[in-house]
């Protein structure tokens, strides 16, 4: 067992008593216990921007709400993070279609070095479209369950809202 609770019809709107061992840091306090409420501005407070298409930014918010479901169900955490490497496919497929690339329904690598190749992936990341787009395989046919920590997922929520931005960013 991975240690988050298990669901029953009396503890599904509790909070996973996992996450009573997360703290942030205060200036003043020191570490203090994180509530629901912290983590909900924590990932509420990241999103893609107004150029990123419809399509995009509604699966970000698919992703981005079931992180945030993870205080009441800690595996949560993780499944939105999975989603959040199927979103970036789907922006990069995108993408890839609004410039004219060729095929209906490209790969991700495709579709990453096509990018790259008209400058609208710069060259110093690369390597992490590349690491996203190995991430979003071993997610999609998972051999096991993982989990991973809260702050973890919402680094993860942030450099993949920057990423997305970026993408849509660029003239084309």
């Amino acid at each position: 067992m991975l240690g988050f609770k298990r669901l029953t019809a009396e503890n599904w709107t509790d909070p996973d008593p996992v996450n009573r061992h997360f703290a942030r840091i205060s200036p003043i306090a020191g570490p203090v216990a994180m509530e629901g409420g912290d983590w909900a501005r924590e990932f509420l407070a990241v999103s893609v921007a107004d150029h990123v298409p419809e399509e995009v930014a509604d699966l970000f918010a698919v992703a981005r709400g079931a992180m945030l479901y993870g205080w009441f169900f800690y595996p949560l955490f993780r499944i939105g993070e999975e989603q959040l490497f199927r979103v970036l496919e789907t922006a990069a497929r995108i993408r890839y279609s609004e410039l004219g690339g060729g095929a209906a329904r490209p790969g991700f690598k495709e579709a990453i070095i096509y990018l790259l190749d008209r400058g609208v992936i710069a060259a110093d990341q690369v390597e992490r479209w590349e690491a996203a787009r190995q991430l979003r395989n071993q997610t999609s046919h998972p051999s096991n369950a993982t989990v991973t920590t809260p702050g973890s997922v919402l680094g993860t929520l942030a450099l993949c809202a920057g990423d997305i931005d970026a993408l849509f960013r660029s003239g084309g």
